[in-house]
């Protein structure tokens, strides 16, 4: 089984978190049981699924302490779109 399946695990509405004036951003919340993520650096991909704004979270495959966000954004796996992902798995899965 390849890693482009997708498992809806909540719902609910997107928040606002207002840092400052003029500051609001959205927020979601996962479920408690996610609650160990929390400080790890993550990978945010904008996308469209059937046909609704969708977001991808990816999260650094290792520890916090270990894995900066600036090596989040320059590492080779996670600076590819999820469509180049899918398209690796596909590959794989032909071989």
């Amino acid at each position: 089984m390849g890693d482009a399946m997708i498992t809806e695990i909540r719902r609910s509405r997107i928040s606002l978190h207002r840092a400052k004036k003029g500051y609001d951003y959205p927020t979601l919340r996962l479920p408690h049981q996610f609650s160990v993520l929390a400080g790890l650096p993550t990978c945010i991909y904008q996308t469209v699924h059937q046909g609704a704004l969708a977001f991808l979270v990816v999260i650094a495959p290792t520890s916090a302490s270990d894995y900066t966000i600036e090596e989040c954004e320059n590492d080779v796996e996670c600076s590819k779109t999820p469509s180049s992902h899918v398209e690796d798995d596909a590959a794989r899965m032909a071989a």
